[in-house]
């Protein structure tokens, strides 16, 4: 196989789970990105790149970080300093330092980045809003709430103008700055963003799917925070009714469902419509089904 056939097929596989096989395909476009271009070719860093990635979702960050440092010096000595493909790997290290709680480090690559982004693309472009995105929930993880609203909605209007108000992009800042506004309990600031957010879900990738489910358990959860009991709960049964249509009656993430919903009865005083849908949840997870 080419190393662009080795390359294809690890991203494949790994989009479709099957994620030893990838690691496997990912390490083979490695060494033949290395045979084919050299050891200072930007494919070899394309390559590095994604098995970090893999290693990234397993959180083997011990061999995820020195593969993404390895394809950072390759595109810094052959793109210069201040190429897109550099605040790529700047992004991609981050994250890394972010899972593993060193935030300092993490900000000061992020920064990095949106300075390389900002500088090389325009500061309205779609890829400064992701890296805004990233240095807004680095923020809100430090507690530094002021300084993340202008940021997501710096983020927010670059996607709308660049992408279209509805793109699914833009529903990721949507939800990003509604969650914000929901963990201060300001859910009246929160609700309208994430009403967007859902009909953006529902545009994008139609009335039955994952992602609306997560939207309208989202809204539900702010309109209890208003006491809005009555319009939460039709939306709190249809997240859980899209989530059993997809995943089956069975699945962990049905009886997570279930829970929650038995936990909005019981924050209403209706323990009995609590007890059946803990009772359903608990039966799953028993291995029992309902």
């Amino acid at each position: 196989m080419t190393w662009e056939e080795l390359n294809k097929k690890a991203v494949e596989l790994f989009q479709q789970g099957s994620y030893a096989q990838a690691m496997q395909a990912g390490e083979e476009a490695v060494v033949a990105a290395e045979s084919e271009f050299g050891a200072d070719d930007p494919r070899l860093a394309r390559s590095l790149n994604n098995l970090a990635e893999m290693y990234r979702a397993r959180a083997d960050y011990s061999r995820a970080e020195p593969l993404w440092r390895r394809a950072l010096e390759i595109r810094e000595a052959a793109l210069g300093k201040y190429h897109p493909d550099v605040a790529v790997s700047l992004n991609n290290l981050a994250g890394a330092a972010f899972e593993q709680g060193r935030c300092d480090v993490a900000e000061r690559l992020l920064d990095r980045a949106l300075r390389i982004l900002e500088k090389t693309l325009g500061r309205d472009h779609p890829d400064v809003a992701t890296t805004l995105d990233n240095i807004a929930a680095l923020y809100r993880a430090q507690g530094k709430i002021p300084g993340t609203v202008p940021l997501y909605r710096r983020a927010l209007t670059i996607r709308e103008n660049a992408l279209g108000p509805d793109h699914p992009e833009v529903g990721l800042t949507l939800n990003a700055l509604a969650g914000l506004y929901y963990s201060e309990s300001r859910y009246a600031d929160a609700e309208p963003l994430y009403r967007r957010a859902l009909q953006v879900a529902e545009k994008n990738f139609g009335p039955h799917h994952l992602h609306v489910a997560s939207s309208l358990n989202s809204l539900a959860a702010t309109l209890t925070g208003l006491g809005r009991f009555q319009e939460a709960e039709p939306l709190l049964l249809r997240a859980q009714q899209i989530i059993e249509t997809n995943l089956g009656e069975k699945h962990p993430e049905a009886a997570a469902g279930l829970e929650n919903v038995a936990e909005f009865y019981d924050g209403i005083d209706k323990p009995e419509e609590a007890a059946k849908f803990r009772k359903k949840a608990a039966e799953i997870l028993a291995g029992r089904g309902p």
